[in-house]
């Protein structure tokens, strides 16, 4: 179990607030699999603000791959 604090745009806080922190939420995930070696990882619950729940929203997330549009 981990918990950290973390600060979003203010910008994009208020277009979206759950993908928002959802988006940061994801990349600190990310941090600590790189962190521990990328062992499994089961991501279990996703809180903001100890009321709205994320964790549906946290586990969708896919990196963007960008396009191979390279010749060989």
């Amino acid at each position: 179990m981990s918990r950290a604090q973390f600060y979003v745009r203010d910008k994009d806080f208020k277009d979206d607030a759950d993908f928002t922190v959802g988006i940061v939420a994801y990349e600190w995930i990310q941090q600590r699999r790189r962190e521990i070696g990328f062992r499994h990882m089961i991501i279990d619950k996703v809180i903001w603000d100890e009321q709205h729940d994320i964790t549906e929203l946290v586990r969708q997330i896919k990196p963007i791959d960008p396009p191979d549009d390279l010749p060989f």
